[in-house]
């Protein structure tokens, strides 16, 4: 199948866009641009981009920040200094703590937390001294013999009287 100006025209093509088509099926291939050089052209026009923009540091950009304090709040979360926290109050225990580059250990800061807002936190149970045991524990009474219902009325080992 050949792009002739008569297959064109019987098929529809206005007259103008049979026009266009023909000078682009006639075009050289000098016109266009081989890969080779393509490369080198965004290569060029990268670099030309560049020389305005400052270097980027992806760690200090505000979103890999918050991504960062999102990981560490929920790093702490799971360690031993927030077991005392209850569930539902971590995040108001982590908004009170000082999270500068240098600050005062977690424990310590929960501990003072805990002096002053004691209702964020599971309240310890002293647990009492366990006593001393001598021997198994008693349990139950010494058998006194004819006690109702005995081992034959359960089980229906009634003996006929005669």
């Amino acid at each position: 199948m050949s792009f002739t100006r008569k297959f064109l025209t019987d098929n529809g093509v206005p007259e103008d866009k049979v026009d266009i088509i023909m000078a682009e099926r006639n075009r050289t291939l000098k016109d266009y641009v081989p890969a080779a050089d393509v490369q080198a052209q965004i290569d060029k026009a990268l670099a030309e981009a560049a020389k305005d923009q400052p270097p980027v540091d992806v760690l200090q950009s505000p979103e890999y920040l918050e991504l960062l304090g999102k990981t560490q709040k929920l790093e702490a979360f799971q360690t031993e200094d927030f077991s005392s926290v209850k569930a539902p109050y971590k995040d108001i225990v982590w908004s009170k703590l000082d999270h500068a580059e240098k600050h005062a250990p977690y424990s310590e800061q929960i501990s003072k937390l805990q002096e002053s807002m004691p209702d964020l936190f599971i309240q310890a149970q002293p647990e009492e001294a366990p006593k001393p045991s001598f021997g198994a524990a008693p349990r139950g009474a010494a058998p006194t013999g004819n006690a109702e219902p005995s081992f034959m009325d359960q089980w229906g080992f009634v003996p006929k009287k005669q």
